[in-house]
Parts: structure tokens; C-alpha cells; sequence
């Protein structure tokens, strides 16, 4: 069967969360990850509080150990995927489950990354917002106007055919969740979050990420992963350099979905990881596909 793996990123952390893997899973969760960032994520996994695992520092290395080791489930019944995308942080974990990127490489990396990203925004009074539409093309060349005017906006990810997300002062997303309308759109849901994240505003957290990725040795992968960046095939020559650019990139997921439909026509799309978030970017943006979700052992029963 031809199928994509796809993982998710931060946001969809919940407290308690792969519990059930950590006894097949102990030398990923506990020992591979204790020995790398020198905290427990048994710890977390078993006492942590919601409040807890949304901190960027432990909700990243958490989402893509638990997707990672989801990841092995799906593979060991279905076998490998056809292709691997992940949203963001899960870019990673497509990486690293191909073989392209180590286990241990990538926790490291994901650790940096996140601390960086997380000082970058800190005091700089950004946020996101998820911007609602109807039409895709007319929302995005409204953003692009008020780009051209001035005013201090980014889009920070085209998520699927109804909805991207921007980055900018609270001010200005403030004012376009009350007037939607600026931006073609049906509404403006500003995010929970700590900061303008794939925006030039955590443009300063690409040198220490760009210093421990220099470090790493990539290999050749299992299976061909697109990247956020382009959304096209990870090259190993280039694979380095367009993560370290992801970081204040626009995540370019609508893209990857349309051109892996394009060039790979699955038969079918793979949510791997906590919650369901991308197979609902799947289901919006090319309806009439097989889309599944493995977020607990109990779902693979389904597959």
C-alpha cells in the first residue's frame, strides 16, 4: 500500500500522553532520551500537568519521542510509508523515522531549536493568529497587501485550502480578529502562543540551531520526506541548510500535500502523533482521500 507518514508539532501535547509506550519503548523514552537532555520524560509522561507539557522546552522533545515511537507501530504493521511530512517541529520527526536524521541527533537539535525560538520571541510582543476563509488566494493577497503597506505581518504557515496562519504585534492581530474582513477572511482566532514562531522575529535563533545541525552526520533515508520549507524532497546536500531556514520560514503544508498528491498519488494519509490536527489539513484540501490517525495503540486496530 502507498501511503504518507505525516507527524504533527507543538500544540497538540496532552498531559499523560504515550503513556502506554513506555514499557515496548524504555530505551527511546527513558534511556536514549535521560542520556541526551539529561531530564525524564518518564517523569513527565507519568506526574506532568497540562500547564507542564506546554512548555516549548518539554512539549517539543515529548511530541516527536511519543510520534516517533507511534511511528514504529504504523511501520511494523503496514510497513514504511511512500513519503513522510511533519508540520513543523514533526518535520523532524519524518526525518528521523526515514533514518535521514538519528533518534538521539534529533532530540538534541529539537532541544536547542526550541529554547533558541522561545528566547527569540521572548519581549517582543507577537503572537499568531489562524485566519479562517473561504478563498485562499484572495486572504493570502490581502495579507500581502498590508505587507506592502507597512504594516508588520507575516504568514507564518498555509495550512490547508481554508486556512493559514500569520504572525504579528498583538495590536495588529488584535485588529484583524475584529475585522476579518481586511483580510477576506471569515474570522481571525488569535493563538496561544508565546511569540511570532516561523516569522523574522525568531530570525536570531537560527545561529545556535545552525551550530549543532553543522555537527550531525545525515544519511540516506528509508523513505523520501518533502520539507516545510518548499515543499519539495529533502536533498541530503541541502536538508541542513533548509532546517535551519524552517525556523523563520513560512511552514509550507498546504504545499506538500498538493504536490505529494501530485507527484506520488497516495492511496492513503497517515496522521502519526498526538491529536488529529493534520488529517483534518488533508481531509480540507483534498477531500476525497483515505485519511487515517494513529494516536494511541488502541487506533491502530482501525488500520
Amino acid at each position: 500500500m502507498s501511503w504518507v507518514a505525516m507527524f504533527p508539532g507543538q500544540g497538540s501535547q496532552q498531559a499523560g500522553m504515550g503513556k502506554e509506550l513506555l514499557d515496548k519503548y524504555s530505551d527511546l523514552l527513558i534511556d536514549d532520551f535521560e542520556e541526551t537532555l539529561g531530564w525524564s520524560l518518564q517523569e513527565i509522561i507519568l506526574k506532568g500537568n497540562q500547564e507542564e507539557v506546554t512548555k516549548t522546552n518539554i512539549a517539543q522533545p515529548y511530541i516527536f519521542a511519543i510520534s516517533y515511537c507511534y511511528g514504529l507501530e504504523v511501520i511494523e504493521k503496514i510497513g514504511l510509508p511512500k513519503v513522510g511530512i511533519g508540520h513543523s517541529l514533526g518535520e523532524y520527526t519524518a526525518l528521523s523515522l526515514s533514518g535521514i536524521l538519528s533518534y538521539k541527533d534529533a532530540l538534541e537539535i529539537i532541544a536547542i531549536r526550541g529554547k533558541a525560538m522561545q528566547e527569540a520571541v521572548e519581549g517582543s510582543n507577537t503572537t499568531l493568529a489562524a485566519v479562517l476563509t473561504s478563498n485562499l488566494e484572495a486572504t493570502i493577497k490581502a495579507v500581502e497587501g498590508l505587507i506592502e503597506q507597512g504594516i508588520g505581518i507575516n504568514i507564518s504557515n498555509y495550512n490547508d485550502a481554508s486556512q493559514i496562519v500569520i504572525g504579528g504585534s498583538h495590536e495588529d492581530i488584535n485588529y484583524l480578529k475584529s475585522n476579518p474582513k481586511d483580510l477576506d477572511a471569515k474570522r481571525v482566532i488569535p493563538l496561544d502562543v508565546a511569540g511570532a514562531f516561523h516569522s523574522p522575529v525568531v530570525s536570531s535563533a537560527k545561529k545556535e540551531v545552525e551550530k549543532v545541525i553543522e555537527q550531525i552526520e545525515l544519511k540516506d533515508g528509508q523513505f523520501s520526506v518533502y520539507m516545510n520549507i518548499d515543499a519539495n524532497i529533502a536533498e541530503l546536500s541541502t536538508i541542513k541548510e533548509r532546517l535551519v531556514n524552517q525556523i523563520d520560514n513560512s511552514v509550507m503544508f498546504y504545499n506538500q500535500i498538493l504536490n505529494i498528491e501530485k507527484f506520488e498519488q497516495p492511496e492513503s494519509w497517515y496522521h502519526i502523533g498526538p491529536g488529529n490536527v493534520t488529517a483534518g489539513m488533508v481531509k480540507k484540501s483534498i477531500s476525497s482521500k483515505s485519511v487515517k490517525v494513529v494516536n494511541s495503540l488502541d487506533s491502530l486496530n482501525d488500520i
